[in-house]
């Protein structure tokens, strides 16, 4: 798909993304987003479903972001980058995914999960980014899930801007770094 392709599927002409309510004002729909993702990533986790593979991301996303728009939950076929990184190509994604399944059986294979563990799973889903957006929602929660059914809770930065930075740069010491690994409530 070509960059005009892709605005024209994803986006209207003032560049607010297409979405199922025909909200236009792009501060009017990052609001209704964000309080609907909030509502489900809560009831995700008072769910806590277990998480045993990739297709669970590609259901998070989809449950998180379904409601507002139509590609929720759809693996991204075509190229995408921000900032001038480059995300995996969507013709490696079986690859990948095989690669994050196997990965996930190691953890979940664990007791006690470490921070690396989670830092290193948050990593290589970045880097795959499979979804047209909410990439980073889906996945700190995936991730949040995991830790969960290990008695484990994950704090994340407030501040993204050093956990962006440390993913840019694929350092997962970096990454674990921004995150904090405590003992789950209960």
């Amino acid at each position: 798909m070509t960059d005009e392709e892709l605005q024209a599927k994803f986006l209207y002409d003032n560049g607010t993304l297409r979405n199922k309510f025909a909200i236009k004002d792009p501060d009017e729909l990052s609001l209704i987003e964000y309080r609907g993702v909030a509502e489900r990533q809560i009831a995700l986790l008072q769910q806590r479903p277990r998480i045993a593979s990739f297709n669970d991301l590609i259901t998070i996303n989809k449950f998180l972001f379904g409601w507002l728009y139509d590609w929720a939950g759809q693996l991204r076929n075509y190229y995408i980058s921000k900032a001038g990184f480059d995300f995996l190509e969507y013709d490696r994604f079986d690859n990948a995914i095989r690669y994050v399944n196997n990965e996930l059986l190691k953890i979940n294979k664990k007791q006690h999960p470490t921070i690396e563990d989670y830092a290193g799973l948050l990593n290589d889903l970045n880097y795959i980014h499979p979804f047209r957006e909410g990439n980073g929602r889906s996945t700190k929660l995936f991730i949040q899930l995991i830790a969960l059914h290990h008695g484990q809770v994950i704090d994340y930065p407030a501040d993204n801007a050093k956990m962006i930075a440390a993913l840019d740069q694929s350092d997962v010491s970096a990454i674990a770094k921004t995150m904090a690994l405590q003992k789950a409530a209960g």
